[in-house]
């Protein structure tokens, strides 16, 4: 798939540009994984069942399991985050795959400059329309042709929250080239911060090391044993691209360009998140008309994508069953300071 980007303006002795308008003409395209653009155009459909972020939330001991616990424990991994990479007033902040905003928007509040990138036209569309800075754009280009050369320590603070997952596709695996492009993330990331600059990641990590063969999972789930964890891995493949990384393998390839500050597991929360979508996907498709319409025109986009995340999603189950005990996948938060 085709995905065209944004320029990006050019930063002055004022601080960054206002965001060009959405219909402003595209310069040359950018090549992306047509598995991850198709799963964010599907999972659009989500916005009208009043989910609006796909990322852990940050829940509490006693909390309970109703919207209200959800959206509390969504602000408090915002705001956790955000306090990783010392976000306040007037930092500078990038969200490398902002989704439709939540970090930004919660960065803003804090009275930061914050812009975001994403790979997704309808998360790209719903952040402008609330005066998001958001681009369309993939961070592996942002240095590859001098471009956006007065991006280079421009930020005090980057998050990936989530995006990471997809960085690496299981295609890189099986090639051996999952160290180059996670070292080519912390190389670019690196450049973009300023000295002592911090990066928060979240990402979905292997429980070990070798744990699945890449190569099991590109004929896709129907060559393996229903029910399997090497099943799920391939529905997961087929659903949402992307590649987890191993245990180590990210403290590893960041070698030379950050040090790993600080490390924490929130694979309940992850699951305790995704129980949730899983309920209010259902309630929302018995009982709402919007969620209907948009299940519907979902459908009529992308058939064959839509299908097949509903039933990873509704049906096996894949998403929730990796933090499910005995969890084979573990979600872990890091920090990172520029070297």
């Amino acid at each position: 798939m085709s995905v065209s980007t944004l320029a990006f303006p050019a930063i002055g002795d004022s601080g960054f540009a206002s965001p060009p308008p959405v219909a402003a003409a595209p310069p040359a395209p950018l090549t992306s994984p047509e598995t991850v653009t198709d799963c964010y155009d599907v999972l659009d459909m989500c916005r009208s069942c009043g989910i609006t972020d796909f990322t852990d939330g940050k829940y509490v001991a006693g909390e309970g399991d109703d919207r209200a616990s959800y959206l509390a424990a969504q602000q408090r991994q915002a705001d956790f985050l955000l306090d990783q990479i010392d976000c306040r007033r007037r930092s500078r902040v990038l969200d490398i795959g902002c989704g439709y905003g939540r970090i930004l928007a919660s960065a803003g509040s804090r009275g930061a400059d914050a812009q975001g990138i994403t790979l997704s036209p309808p998360q790209l569309r719903d952040c402008r329309r609330r005066g998001l800075a958001v681009y369309l754009c993939n961070y592996r280009e942002l240095f590859a042709n001098g471009g956006y050369d007065r991006w280079a320590h421009a930020y005090d603070g980057i998050v990936a929250n989530g995006s990471l997952e997809h960085f690496v596709q299981t295609e890189d695996a099986a090639a051996g080239r999952a160290d180059e492009i996670y070292r080519e993330f912390f190389a670019i990331c690196r450049r973009l911060l300023k000295p002592d600059g911090k990066l928060a990641t979240t990402a979905i990590h292997a429980r070990r090391v070798g744990q699945i063969n890449p190569r099991d999972l590109v004929s896709g789930p129907q060559a393996l044993p229903t029910g399997s964890e090497v099943y799920h891995a391939a529905n997961l493949h087929r659903s949402f691209g992307g590649w987890y990384p191993e245990p180590g393998q990210l403290e590893r390839c960041a070698a030379g360009f950050f040090e790993l500050t600080a490390a924490e597991d929130g694979t309940d929360d992850y699951l305790r998140t995704s129980e949730y979508w899983v309920r209010q996907i259902k309630r929302s498709l018995i009982a709402s008309p919007p969620a209907w319409a948009a299940s519907i025109a979902a459908f009529a986009r992308r058939p064959r994508a839509a299908w097949n995340m509903l039933r990873c999603l509704l049906w096996d189950q894949s998403w929730n069953y990796q933090f499910r005990n005995p969890a084979p996948a573990q979600l872990w938060r890091h920090t990172w300071r520029a070297l």
